[in-house]
Formats: C-alpha cells, sequence, structure tokens
C-alpha cells in the first residue's frame, strides 16, 4: 500500500469552558449555581463528563430561577463546550446561539464573555466544516478582546484557532503568521509550560506535516509532549490528539514501531472520550490500519478497516469522498493479500461514488451559471 495515503490529522481546535477553575471549592452540602459550575469544570478538565453535564444542569436550572442572565449564558456556553467534547454537535450549536442572544447589548461590560461565547461558536463550526463561518466567529472575538480586553490570555488560544482554520483551508503563509504571532505572545505572558502553549505547538507541528517538513514538526511535537506530560492528565483528548499527530510524524519518517505505539494510544485516549462510534475514533483507525499495513501485518490492518467502515459509513454517509477514500484504501490492502475478487468489488463501489459525487458537483455548477 502506497505509505503516502495515511491521513493528516486533525488540528487542535481548541473549545474550553468559558471560566477558569478555581482552585477549590468549600466543601458544603448545599451547592449553590456558581459552586456546581465551578465543580463542573473541574470534572470537565479531568475528562468526566458525566459529572459536569450533571452539575451544570442543576447550576442552569438555579440560575434561571433567579432570572440570572449572565450566568444562564455562562452556563449554556459550558454545556455546550461539553457536547462538542463529545462530538455532539447538532446539540452545542442551539445553546451557544441561546446563550449570545442573552448577553447585554453593551459589549464592552461583558465583552470577555461574549468573546469567549463567539470563540467557541467558532471552534464548533469547524468541526462541522463551516470555515468561512468559523473564521468570521473568530475574527470577532478576537476583535472584542483587542478593543476592551487586549491582556486577555484567551487571545492566545483564538490565534491558534483562527490559524488552524487557515491550514484547513490550505492558506498556509496566513496560518504560519496567526501561530507565530500566539507563541509570541504565549511566550511574553505565560510560563514556558503552560498549558495553552500546547495547541500552538501541535497547530505549528499540523502546518509543517502538511508542508512535509517532518523533521520542524516532530521538534514542535517533543515541545509539546514535554509540557503535556505533567500539564494534562495521561488520558486527555488534548493528549490524544499530539499522540496522534506524532504517530503519523513517525510513520512518514518510516519509524513504525514507534507510530504503532503512539496512535494505538491515541486510539485508546479517543475511545475513552468519545466512544469508539465516534469520527474522532474512526480517524484515528484508519491511520493504525496505515501503520499496521506499512508493516506487513495484513490481517490485522484488514480487521481494523472492516471495522471502521460501517461506523464511518454511519457518521457520513455511503456515498460520501471520506467512504470512498477507505474503500480504496481497503481494496489495495486486499489486493496485497490477494484478495483480488472482494478488491474489485470495494474498487468498483469507490468508483460509483466518486462518480456520482463528480456528477452532482456538475449538475450544481450547471444550477448555479
Amino acid at each position: 500500500m502506497c505509505l503516502n495515503s495515511i491521513r493528516y490529522t486533525c488540528v487542535l481546535i481548541v473549545v474550553a469552558m468559558l471560566g477558569l477553575v478555581t482552585s477549590g471549592i468549600s466543601a458544603q452540602h448545599d451547592w449553590s449555581g456558581t459552586d456546581l459550575r465551578e465543580r463542573a469544570r473541574q470534572a470537565f478538565n479531568e475528562g468526566r463528563y458525566a459529572d459536569a453535564d450533571r452539575d451544570l444542569r442543576v447550576a442552569l436550572g438555579d440560575f434561571e430561577e433567579a432570572g440570572s442572565r449572565l450566568d444562564i449564558a455562562e452556563t449554556l456556553g459550558d454545556m455546550a463546550s461539553l457536547l462538542v467534547a463529545q462530538e455532539r454537535y447538532s446539540q452545542a450549536e442551539p445553546l451557544l446561539d441561546r446563550a449570545l442572544t442573552i448577553m447585554p447589548a453593551k459589549t464592552a461590560t461583558h465583552a470577555r464573555l461574549t468573546a469567549r461565547l463567539l470563540s467557541n461558536l467558532g471552534a464548533l463550526y469547524v468541526q462541522t466544516g463551516r470555515n468561512s463561518d468559523a473564521a468570521s466567529a473568530l475574527r470577532q472575538s478576537l476583535e472584542l478582546l483587542q478593543q476592551y480586553a487586549n491582556d486577555d490570555p484567551h487571545i492566545v488560544i483564538l490565534l491558534s484557532n483562527l490559524g488552524a482554520v487557515y491550514v484547513s483551508d490550505g492558506k498556509y503563509k496566513q496560518a504560519r503568521a496567526e501561530f507565530e504571532k500566539a507563541l509570541s505572545i504565549a511566550q511574553l505572558r505565560l510560563p514556558s509550560d503552560h498549558h495553552d502553549l500546547l495547541p500552538i505547538l501541535t497547530n505549528l507541528a499540523g502546518l509543517y506535516e502538511r508542508q512535509k517538513n517532518w523533521a520542524l514538526a516532530e521538534s514542535y511535537l517533543q515541545r509539546a509532549g514535554r509540557i503535556a506530560e505533567h500539564a494534562l492528565p495521561p488520558a486527555h483528548s488534548e493528549r490524544g490528539v499530539l499522540l496522534e499527530h506524532l504517530g503519523v510524524v513517525h510513520f512518514r519518517q518510516s519509524k513504525f514501531a514507534e507510530a504503532e505505539i503512539e496512535i494505538r494510544r491515541a486510539l485508546e485516549i479517543a475511545n475513552q472520550a468519545v466512544g469508539i462510534e465516534s469520527a474522532r475514533s474512526v480517524g484515528v483507525s484508519l491511520n493504525l490500519a496505515k501503520v499496521l499495513t506499512a508493516q506487513r501485518r495484513y490481517d490485522e490492518a484488514s480487521m481494523v478497516y472492516a471495522r471502521a467502515l460501517p461506523i464511518q459509513e454511519r457518521l457520513f454517509g455511503s456515498k460520501t469522498p471520506e467512504v470512498a477514500t477507505t474503500l480504496e484504501n481497503f481494496a489495495e490492502l486486499l489486493r496485497d493479500m490477494s484478495r483480488v475478487e472482494t478488491a474489485r468489488e470495494m474498487e468498483s463501489r469507490a468508483k460509483r461514488i466518486r462518480g456520482e459525487l463528480a456528477y452532482t458537483r456538475s449538475v450544481d455548477e450547471l444550477q448555479r451559471w
């Protein structure tokens, strides 16, 4: 199988809870809405999503009963962040829309909260393939903070996320400018081992992966890895993204044993964080299949493809470019295993999908004309 068929890993888009987690909450039995929200943020950071969901729902009820608009908006934003982390995008978006509607008109007074809501909406747009909308929301957020709260550390995250959008669009020069700006600000304002450096370093590595500069990508990922070791829990989703990136880079450098270890661990984290039947887990699984194929472990690679393909079809639809690519890669593996007839069937199906997609695009273009 062609080694170039391994997919690029996703850029690291940060969707955060809106406020900072407090250093501790007083031990008490009757939790206030604010205490519950802070406890939920701690649970979120530790990957305990069920606990975070429970506390946020109770907190929201308290705030709605009290009629506290800002607290309602902030809690809705946190609930949306939790849903995005679980790839439940269609449920998260209405919460962010409602939160932004609730916010008072005087943006200067509540610029930080409004900016974070816009930032998380932009991150959601990235995850759902709406890059133009994402860039617009992220720029609005950035402009708010630069105008009213220029010292806000979230500016670093916004620049990194905006750069990630440019990477997805193939605008590498603009992406690099945003990443370097973010890194420059972060290095001035933050300790050298601060968690907020992780998305910048990981996204810079992703940019250099796209440009096939594997050595430079590896150096940024190794620096990020050193930070992650003490800044994040072992099963944190950001560590999973980082490990997958490192696995891809090591694959490209023909370091297959290292790549396998890293991608397997990334898959464990993804399965734990968002479940086996998630887009994230499917993507990591397909990269694992490529690594196994490169090691000529064809039977195991075939099993990985066979598990991932039906999940991918359920998530994206049976006639999508993603499915066509998987069919083509799986067919190439099957040919290496001398399972020629099954390989032909998959190739024929992939070809039909490509043909239908090309026809649909042509019809759409004619209608627009």
